[in-house]
């Protein structure tokens, strides 16, 4: 019996360069089975699962694997094709199935792949459940190897995009102009029509995906050719979708690219302001930019403070009712959308809110305190603060910000990468203290 090592599930699923463990084919069969034991503990019915990709080159076999694992458990696998993740985890939510997986790796490069597995209630799984689907992947005996049977269930995208026309009723963007970039991701075919729908003048830029060409210098991380394009096209927005539209970058029409925090602060005063914001709070990750509190807090809003991933703004949005959060990083949640992450439904709710008001200056009212982000490449990742070097270095920077600043100092949850963020009174001083600490960390712990 071929064995292999316990798939190690991070901040977003598994995640890693396709072909190589855990994204090779015999684990993930084998990740495939042991959801399948899981579902088939919720009773004698037949169990199913929905599928969706971004459009990545390795796609089509990882399905395979993943379906070969599921069909030996006897669980029922429906392909929905090229979508975003946001699509999928409302039609799961939506749809009479027990589960479904997102096979992409997000913002990452075209050689790497990755698989996000959804609650029969769009949620992501939980902790404890990933851990039983590593153990079960590992103890579980490989079933002889079949032909899957997955049946084409791409009609359902439908049912996502027929949700925008009952979310905005009102919404007629005839006579605009609107740019989408979808990173040739899995937004590609669908966000152009949603927009469409509304009656917008669409201009499409990396909505061509060839399996290779996902965020490659396009999307929420490269939004330049955007730039260009709203301009060019005198659009009254952009909107930049990552791989596989969960985030969304803004590019307003004077060519001025708006990130998470202030499309926070944007809906954070709005809805306050019409009594639509319970607990005057939103919720924010460690990440979000000393701007967007002094925003928030100037206009009566507070900010519940969650750790770094979308999962962890999901919880205290859910534990504390809070109608809105997100990241930074253009993860942005509403409570009246599921509080499902979704570009897309992001940049149409901002059509509808600001309406013909220009979009710089609905989003005026936000400054942002420099802020500096290193990530370095590390070999391992032991704790910060146990490490002498890296401690002490850490501590010096924080007297010296002191009350104009702040440290964030932590591993990404998806990458072998320490991610050093200083935020300063000043550019000079942010480049400063970023570049000493992240020298620190490569010298102790850099691969």
């Amino acid at each position: 019996m071929t064995s292999i090592d316990p798939p190690q599930f991070g901040t977003d699923g598994l995640r890693g360069r396709a072909g190589d463990p855990p994204m090779d084919p015999e684990t993930l069969r084998r990740v495939g089975a042991a959801l399948g034991v899981l579902l088939q503990r919720g009773g004698e019915a037949q169990k199913r699962v929905l599928v969706g990709n971004d459009g990545r080159e390795s796609a089509p076999w990882i399905l395979e694997a993943l379906a070969q694992g599921l069909c030996a458990a006897e669980v029922a696998v429906g392909d929905v094709g090229l979508c975003t993740t946001p699509a999928l985890a409302f039609l799961c939510r939506s749809q009479p199935v027990d589960a479904a997986i997102m096979i992409s790796a997000s913002h990452n490069p075209a050689h790497d792949n990755g698989v996000k597995i959804f609650a029969a209630d769009g949620s992501k799984l939980r902790d404890e459940d990933e851990a039983e689907l590593s153990a079960l992947a590992v103890a579980l005996r490989p079933a002889e190897l079949r032909t899957p049977r997955t049946r084409d269930r791409s009609e359902l995208l439908g049912r996502y995009e027929d949700r925008f026309a009952e979310a905005f009723p009102l919404l007629d963007l005839s006579g605009r102009t609107v740019c989408i970039d979808a990173a040739n991701g899995g937004g590609s075919q669908l966000a152009p029509r949603v927009l469409r729908a509304f009656g917008a003048t669409v201009v499409e830029v990396a909505c061509e995906p060839d399996g290779f060409n996902i965020n490659d210098g396009c999307g929420a991380l490269h939004p330049e050719a955007l730039v260009a394009a709203v301009r060019e096209h005198g659009a009254c927005l952009g909107i930049a979708l990552d791989g596989d539209g969960d985030r969304g970058m803004f590019v307003d029409e004077r060519g001025g690219v708006r990130d998470g925090d202030e499309v926070l602060a944007l809906f954070g005063r709005r809805l306050h302001a019409a009594g639509a914001l319970p607990g005057a709070r939103i919720a924010a990750t460690v990440m979000s930019n000393l701007g967007l509190h002094k925003a928030l807090r100037e206009a009566g809003v507070g900010v519940q403070v969650t750790p770094v991933g979308d999962r962890n703004v999901f919880l205290a949005m859910k534990e504390h009712g809070l109608a809105l959060g997100g990241e930074q990083s253009g993860h942005v949640l509403f409570a009246a959308h599921d509080l499902i992450g979704d570009g897309l439904y992001t940049g149409v709710r901002l059509l509808a809110t600001v309406g013909a008001e220009p979009m710089s200056t609905a989003f005026a009212g936000f400054t942002r305190f420099p802020q500096r982000l290193v990530n370095v490449p590390v070999r391992s990742k032991p704790p910060l603060d146990g490490v002498p070097a890296i401690a002490a270095k850490a501590a010096e920077i924080e007297r010296e910000l002191g009350q104009d600043g702040r440290l964030l100092l932590r591993y990404s949850g998806t990458e072998p990468k320490c991610r050093v963020m200083v935020e300063a009174a000043s550019v000079d001083a942010c480049e400063r203290l970023c570049a000493a600490l992240a020298a620190v960390v490569a010298r102790e712990l850099g691969a």
